[in-house]
């Protein structure tokens, strides 16, 4: 039986109170949520396509070394979020994979599912995950961008004919829709590189561009070649044209990068987030998974519109970290699907997690039921079971919301390194043994399991991946330089996507272990930030924090802001709407750019604070108050105590209010993390005070020697307030982290030549 919109309100009302979240939060949410609801309801429609499973009369054996594996996990991704985030009804999600997903079935889909059900007002969805091509009919000058279905089989002189789905074949399809509020999204690539892999990522475009002809009929009722800015409705790329499209492998599953940043995004987002803003988010998401080879597009003909949202449509439920979509009564535990959760985090989802459930009831007769917490106790993939943490006999029912409550991380915790595939056999048996000797890396083979890095050498000159690996290629994928000979015979770490890591390649030839003995301390680098993404929490943290990024030179503006979504403490209405214009690119800064953080607490208790900063160099700062070394060790640990307090209800800029900092001549990209705590950073203060490091030319930053001591002492300060908060989180071998003491809010930036 469904609930009526009153008895909807009342049970989101208690639901949220339950989790913690302040009246005026949750009457300002379910405002928003009854506007929504008192809309006429619009008919939902969605064709999601995946396909994986290509023959080699499709894409070249020779050339497909790997294949794709992520396209159907798409499907699921965006078949979740559209039931139980935006009230799509399951019978209205027509889905068609592998096998199922030939050019004849995509075409009656499309006519019979999307265009004679659509009518005025009505939403539509289209998505396809799977190889983009490029293709060149005979007669045209210009190549042709194509969607490959599973019998795009390619040309051959006995039958020539392109068999792919052209994307402006579509274009002109989906014009006949009666509505114009259509999403099209396609996690697919049009860029040639004759090759499949990616480093540690695959390359979602077919590897050579067919030549062969179309029907008159065909080519008749094609336009010209489009941009994409004239299709009909929002055009979602995964990337524009001349980038690429990338899948990648998480923990237990494989997606395409762009689709699990957007979906995971729009878990957590607030109803009212515009979708500029959220496709900033998606954008910053996929170049951390991707560097700069991946560079999603938001185009069609409604991109100039300034109230976009997401779908065309406001989320019908709160946002979520994850999801009930199953129960076993027998043995009183819950199947959940946890597509909210940031990949990081998702890694060490483990037996022990806990999650809070929010579901209430004021109808008689049905249960009540809140602040009860469920224990994980395993998890596949995306998919988690859990038990729950209480002696209620009744059990929740599918489509309810679940938040992250604890995260545990392993207080050992290693660094992934993949070896390059393209290393002699030698080579790898020599890194396999010098890497075996350092205690927090782990090692494997590209592509067998998802890593933080690549050991290996620049590619040989004329191989399609030298344009990412070059450091002058930080901003593209076109390099016109010769690498230096001693740079090719050099060991080297690149990022998944095979981007080099500056500073890790020298000019001459060496050893396999001499080069390792030489990169642990960028080993050290790379996993002190991969501790500090794991403590990201904007959407879970119960603290009301908010964070904004501003230029104070050449001129002053706000630039981006975070906060957190989930406080008990309603936060003022922010600034960021009015930095989000219709033609408003990603988040860039320039080298001469003076800039300032701006640092809010809305809670009703003083919180301490530490800014840790990362480049692409490796470099790290941390933000501390200017104390004399001659001072007593107590006496600097006092300095920093008081610097990192911030009084309930006050905002602060950092460095100061007439004060900033410039951005690092030499670096392609910076990150920084904010880390809010209920309690000291008792260990964090003492390794500053021991003034491990210099301090760098910009005022009270600080340069770390060892950041991977910092961001360990980080953790057992945020364990430390986890146990003081809950007693029963005092595990000896992991860090708890409970996110009623803590939030971290990160920001990172490409910074433009």
């Amino acid at each position: 039986m469904g609930l009526g919109r009153r008895s909807f309100l009342q049970r989101l009302s208690l639901a949220l109170t339950a989790l913690g979240v302040g009246e005026a939060t949750v009457s300002r949410w379910a405002v928003q949520y009854q506007a929504a609801l008192a809309q006429p309801t619009p008919r939902k429609l969605a064709l999601l396509i995946g396909i994986d499973q290509y023959s080699n009369q499709v894409v070249d054996p020779a050339l497909q070394e790997v294949a794709l594996r992520g396209a159907i996990t798409d499907v699921e991704l965006q078949r979740e979020l559209l039931i139980y985030r935006f009230g799509f009804q399951p019978q209205d999600i027509l889905t068609l994979t592998n096998a199922g997903a030939t050019r004849q079935r995509l075409l009656e889909a499309v006519e019979s599912h999307l265009i004679q059900q659509a009518q005025s007002g009505d939403l539509v969805l289209l998505h396809f995950s799977g190889y983009g091509s490029q293709v060149q009919i005979e007669g045209e000058p210009d190549l042709r961008r194509s969607l490959v279905p599973v019998d795009g089989i390619l040309p051959t002189e006995e039958n020539p004919e392109v068999r792919d789905l052209l994307q402006d074949e579509l274009g002109v399809l989906l014009r006949s829709l009666k509505t114009n509020h259509l999403t099209t999204l396609l996690d697919a690539g049009y860029r040639d590189l004759g090759q499949v892999r990616w480093g540690t990522l695959r390359v979602r475009s077919r590897p050579t561009i067919p030549t062969g002809i179309v029907a008159d009929e065909r080519l008749a009722a094609l336009p010209d070649n489009e941009s994409g800015r004239n299709w009909p409705g929002l055009l979602l790329r995964a990337a524009t044209p001349d980038r690429l499209a990338l899948e990648g492998d998480w923990s237990g599953f494989s997606a395409g990068a762009f689709t699990y940043a957007l979906t995971q995004t729009l878990w957590e987002t607030l109803p009212s987030t515009s979708l500029h803003v959220v496709f900033d988010r998606v954008q910053e998401q996929v170049q951390r998974w991707t560097g700069p080879d991946q560079l999603p597009e938001l185009t069609g003909n409604r991109r100039a519109e300034t109230d976009l949202i997401p779908y065309h449509l406001p989320p019908l439920r709160p946002g979520a970290d994850g999801i009930i979509t199953g129960v076993n009564a027998e043995s009183g535990t819950v199947s959940l699907w946890m597509g909210g959760l940031s990949a990081d985090v998702l890694e060490h989802l483990q037996s022990g997690s806990r999650l809070l459930m929010a579901a209430a009831s004021d109808v008689p007769g049905e249960p009540r039921r809140a602040n009860t917490e469920l224990i994980v106790q395993s998890r596949t993939g995306l998919a988690a079971a859990a038990k729950i943490d209480d002696q209620l006999g009744e059990l929740p029912q599918s489509g309810l919301s679940v938040y992250e409550q604890v995260r545990l991380l392993p207080r050992h915790l290693d660094l992934i390194v993949a070896l390059d595939p393209n290393l002699e056999r030698i080579e790898r048996v020599d890194a396999t043994s010098a890497l075996s000797g350092i205690p927090f890396v782990s090692f494997t083979p590209a592509g067998e399991q998802p890593a933080d890095c690549l050991f290996g050498r620049l590619p040989k000159p004329g191989s399609a991946t030298l344009t990412a690996a070059l450091p002058n290629a930080a901003n593209g994928l076109v390099v016109t330089e010769t690498p230096d000979q001693g740079l090719e015979r050099s060991y080297g770490l690149f990022a998944p996507n095979r981007t080099l890591v500056p500073g890790t390649l020298i000019a001459r030839g060496e050893a396999v272990k001499t080069a390792v003995t030489r990169l642990t301390p960028h080993l050290q680098s790379l996993l002190a930030v991969k501790l500090l993404r794991l403590t990201s929490n904007p959407y879970s943290s119960q603290l009301a924090v908010r964070v904004s990024l501003e230029s104070t030179y050449p001129q002053e503006r706000l630039l981006t802001q975070w906060e957190t979504l989930r406080s008990p403490s309603v936060l003022p209405k922010a600034r960021l709407a009015k930095i989000t214009g219709t033609e408003k690119a990603s988040l860039q800064v320039a080298r001469d750019d003076r800039l300032r953080y701006r640092i809010s607490n809305f809670t009703d208790q003083a919180l301490f604070m530490a800014l840790v900063s990362v480049d692409s160099r490796g470099q790290f700062l941390v933000l501390m108050p200017d104390v004399p070394d001659s001072r007593p060790l107590e006496e600097r640990q006092t300095a920093l105590a008081e610097s990192s307090l911030l009084p309930p209800g006050e905002t602060r800029a950092l460095p100061g209010q007439i004060e900033d900092w410039g951005v690092p001549a030499t670096v392609s990209w910076v990150e920084t993390f904010l880390v809010f705590s209920r309690a000291p950073f008792h260990k964090t203060w003492e390794l500053l005070a021991e003034k491990d490091g210099e301090v760098a030319q910009q005022q009270r930053l600080h340069k770390l020697n060892q950041p991977l001591k910092l961001t360990r002492a980080l953790l057992a300060d945020l364990h430390e307030g986890a146990v003081t908060h809950d007693p029963t989180l005092a595990f000896t071998d992991q860090y708890s982290l409970h996110s009623a003491t803590w939030a971290t809010l990160s920001f990172r930036y490409p910074v433009l030549l």
